[in-house]
């Protein structure tokens, strides 16, 4: 029993070790832009991301609902929060004239398809 309480004690006292969240980001895309100049932005996004301290990965998306953004997959919620700050949200609002829907999922699990590596886009 003392064996039980000391791990538990020492669980409590150990830091929380960063849990991964995926941050789904949408943005209201004006009609008058066209999608071949939203590629071209975010190709030429890419290499800002790349250096983007706590993010994994981010898949840039156009939706069929006339929406533009992003799937993240960060380290921590802190490193998400700390990108989606009031400066980034004021930008997004006067870049697009909307404000972006954002919202976070904790990842407990991540499974890679067996082509994961295979995916290149065009």
């Amino acid at each position: 029993m003392k064996t039980l309480l000391a791990a538990l004690l020492l669980a409590l006292a150990a830091p929380a070790i960063a849990e991964p969240v995926v941050v789904l980001v949408a943005i209201p895309v004006p009609a008058a832009v066209p999608r071949p100049q939203l590629e071209s932005l975010f190709k030429a996004a890419v290499p800002e991301y790349q250096r983007l301290p706590g993010l994994i990965r981010k898949y840039f998306t156009i939706g069929d609902d006339g929406r533009a953004g992003g799937i993240y997959l960060w380290s921590s919620r802190a490193a998400a929060e700390a990108w989606y700050n009031d400066a980034w949200k004021a930008g997004v609002l006067k870049r697009w004239g909307k404000p972006a829907d954002i919202s976070y999922f904790a990842v407990p699990a991540i499974a890679d398809g067996q082509n994961a590596d295979g995916f290149k886009p065009q």
